[in-house]
C-alpha cells in the first residue's frame, strides 16, 4: 500500500499548545491514552537500505508487534509502506526481522533491489547481513479531523503527535535525540486535505515541514555513536547534490507533465537540503557548508 502524509517538526516552545489543540479536537474533549511505540531499525553495516531511501523496522505497538518496510514513492508525500503482523522474539533471543513477511508486491521488489535478497534461497534474509542500528521509543497521540468539508478537496486526516527519543549505541557511546513530530496522514478523500491541514498547523503553531524520516535521523545518530563525532554523522541516505531532472525524456511528456516533473525535482532538491540543515546537531554545523551551498544554488 501507499501512505500519503506530511511530517512536521514542532518547536519546543509550541509543544504544549499542540497538545492542547489535539485535546480540543478530540471527540468530547477526551483524548485516548497515548500509544506506546517501541521500534528497532535494521540495515546492513554499509547502509544499503538507507542508500535506497528505505527503512525496515520491527515495532511494538501496545500489545501488538508489526514489521514494516518503507520505501521511496513517487514523491515526498507518497511512500510505499508494507505493514505485517509479527511475533515478539523468544525469551532470551535478540529481535530480528523476517523478510519473508514482505514477499510479493512492491515491498519484495524493493528488498530484492536494495539487499540483493533471494527469497527462494534465503527466505527470511538471514544472509543479507542485517543488523540493528538504532531504536525509537515513542508515545503517540492520535486524532482524526475532517478538512475542507463541502469542497472539492474534502478529506479526513489523522493527526499523530509523536513524543519520545531516537536511541543508538550502548554504554558510554549511547546517543539520543528528542522527537517532537506531528504527522498528518490521509485517511480518506482528497490528498489536498493533507496540505491544507498542514498549512493551518504551520501558520498557527510555527511547525516546519521535514522531508526526512525517523530513519534518516536514526542513521545519523548511529554513525555518531560509532564515530563519536557529530560532524561525521551525515546519513548515508543523504549527501549534498545538485538538482537533477527526472530520467524520463521530458519532450515525450507534454508541456504540463514536463513542467510538473521539473518543478517536483526542484522542490525535492530544496526541501531535502532544508530538512538536513534544520536537523543537524548544533555541534555538527561545521559539516553543513556543502549542504548550504547546494541549497543556495
Amino acid at each position: 500500500m501507499q501512505e500519503i502524509e506530511l511530517k512536521f517538526q514542532i518547536p519546543a516552545e509550541a509543544l504544549q499548545a499542540v497538545r492542547a489543540e489535539l485535546a480540543r479536537l478530540a471527540p468530547d474533549q477526551a483524548l485516548p491514552p497515548p500509544l506506546t511505540l517501541q521500534a528497532a531499525y535494521f540495515d546492513t553495516p554499509d547502509r544499503r537500505l538507507a542508500q535506497a531511501r528505505s527503512a525496515l523496522r520491527v515495532r511494538r505497538e501496545g500489545d501488538d508487534w508489526v514489521q514494516t518496510l518503507k520505501a521511496a514513492g513517487s514523491h515526498t508525500m507518497v511512500r510505499v509502506e508494507d505493514n505485517q503482523p509479527t511475533q515478539p522474539p523468544p525469551a532470551g533471543q535478540p529481535l530480528a526481522p523476517r523478510l519473508s513477511l514482505h514477499a510479493g508486491g512492491p515491498a519484495e521488489a524493493a528488498l530484492r533491489q536494495s539487499l540483493a535478497w533471494q527469497p527462494v534461497q534465503d527466505a527470511d534474509g538471514a544472509q543479507c547481513g542485517l543488523v540493528q542500528l538504532y531504536a525509537t521509543d515513542m508515545r503517540r497521540t492520535r486524532v482524526q479531523l475532517a478538512v475542507g468539508i463541502g469542497t472539492l478537496h474534502e478529506g479526513v486526516v489523522e493527526l499523530a503527535l509523536d513524543e519520545g527519543a531516537i536511541l543508538a549505541g550502548t554504554g558510554a557511546k549511547q546517543r539520543s535525540v528528542p522527537v517532537r513530530e506531528l504527522e498528518i496522514e490521509l485517511i480518506s478523500g482528497h490528498p489536498q486535505a493533507v496540505i491544507d491541514a498542514g498549512r493551518d498547523w504551520v501558520q498557527r503553531f510555527g511547525l516546519w515541514l521535514d522531508t526526512q524520516t525517523k530513519a534518516h535521523r536514526g542513521d545519523r545518530l548511529a554513525r555518531w555513536a560509532v564515530d563519536g563525532d557529530a560532524r561525521a554523522a551525515l546519513p548515508a541516505s543523504f549527501s549534498p547534490r545538485p538538482a537533477r531532472l527526472p530520467a524520463t525524456d521530458l519532450a515525450l511528456l507534454g508541456a504540463e507533465a514536463a513542467w510538473r516533473a521539473g518543478l517536483e525535482a526542484c522542490l525535492a532538491h530544496i526541501t531535502a537540503h532544508m530538512s538536513e540543515l534544520a536537523g543537524l546537531p548544533e555541534d555538527a554545523l561545521a559539516a553543513a557548508a556543502p549542504v548550504a551551498y547546494q541549497w543556495r544554488r
